[in-house]
């Protein structure tokens, strides 16, 4: 059970392998973690990025041991968005999971 950046950016990873399996080779994620996720310059759409949080949430869950959220109204509200970059998405999950286990 570790909410370590380095490690929910590997399992960020791992979801950006699953995702860009069913991409074309021009809409695929980049694996750079400060590389654009969503937003000017991404290579996805909202049906996208719905498809890679929902990946996501499943390998940062089984990272972790925990069942994260990361497409919630917290983090659609928040100024600086988690889906920016793989880094960002790797920093929020890391919340959540800490928000988890106080639970």
């Amino acid at each position: 059970m570790t909410t370590d950046p380095n490690r929910l950016l590997a399992a960020l990873h791992e979801a950006v392998a699953e995702v860009n399996l069913s991409l074309p080779p021009e809409r695929q994620i980049a694996t750079d973690p400060d590389a654009v996720l969503y937003g000017e310059g991404s290579p996805l759409d909202s049906l996208g990025l719905v498809n890679f949080v929902m990946a996501a949430e499943q390998h940062v869950g089984d990272a972790t041991g925990l069942d994260i959220v990361l497409a919630s109204e917290a983090a659609m509200s928040r100024k600086r968005s988690p889906y920016r970059s793989l880094r960002s998405l790797a920093d929020y999950a890391a919340e959540c999971a800490a928000g988890a286990q106080q639970a």
